[in-house]
């Protein structure tokens, strides 16, 4: 198969996904994020002048912009983002801001890039949103695709996660989501028992094609029976 080539113009772009097989696939070297349920875009963000706000982008699958539907939530955005511009991964999501099922998981017990190199086993809390914290969707992101005008496609995957822990300062609307090492069962569990869809693996030293079916990522929703 030919390598798909990536559009010159970065708004072209369109998230990667996991390959569909019904054959079983391997991820080699995996780090273990959440899957979270809502809608998938990539955030572009691009620094204002003359004091002007940041312009906000959220292009969907389908290369629509829903930043005009969502103000409040772009706002938060622009004014998370510690750089000039960047272009984000991520999931709008109601999962990050509701209590009960789904109660966020706080991004300060994330497992920080160190803890996974070393293997280090984190704790998961769990914390549910004050009240005047609630709303309909946050944004969570997992991934960095470009920073201050340098696309980061070719670096791998933990870079850079450790750059977008680097140029987020996350708040109630604007998350980085959680991510650890195998094995996979407990992980499942966990997330799905606070309402999540399950735990998707990703290649650590995986690249990013825009828009590529990738084998190098796994989502599993659920966990393996044991005899």
């Amino acid at each position: 198969m030919a390598p798909r080539v990536v559009p010159a113009d970065p708004l072209d772009w369109r998230p990667q996904v996991p390959l569909v097989t019904r054959l079983p696939v391997t991820v080699k070297e995996p780090i273990v994020e959440p899957l979270w349920s809502g809608t998938r875009v990539l955030v572009h963000i691009a620094a204002g002048g003359s004091g002007d706000p940041p312009t906000v982008r959220m292009i969907d699958a389908l290369g629509l912009d829903l930043a005009p539907d969502e103000p409040v939530l772009s706002a938060a955005i622009g004014a998370a983002l510690l750089a000039d511009d960047a272009i984000l991964d991520g999931i709008l999501t109601d999962q990050a801001t509701r209590g009960g099922a789904g109660a966020a998981i706080i991004t300060q017990a994330r497992m920080s890039v160190m803890d996974t190199l070393l293997s280090r086993e984190p704790g998961v809390d769990i914390r549910r949103p004050a009240d005047d914290e609630l709303t309909d969707e946050a944004f969570v992101a997992f991934d960095l695709l470009r920073i201050d005008g340098q696309s980061l496609l070719d670096v791998p995957l933990l870079e850079r996660k450790r750059l977008l822990e680097s140029v987020i300062d996350q708040g109630p609307l604007v998350r980085v989501s959680v991510f650890c090492r195998p094995p996979v069962d407990g992980w499942v569990a966990s997330w799905q028992s606070v309402g999540l869809r399950g735990a998707i693996l990703k290649t650590a030293n995986g690249r990013y094609i825009p828009g590529d079916r990738t084998p190098e990522w796994r989502s599993v929703t659920r966990v393996a029976s044991r005899r």
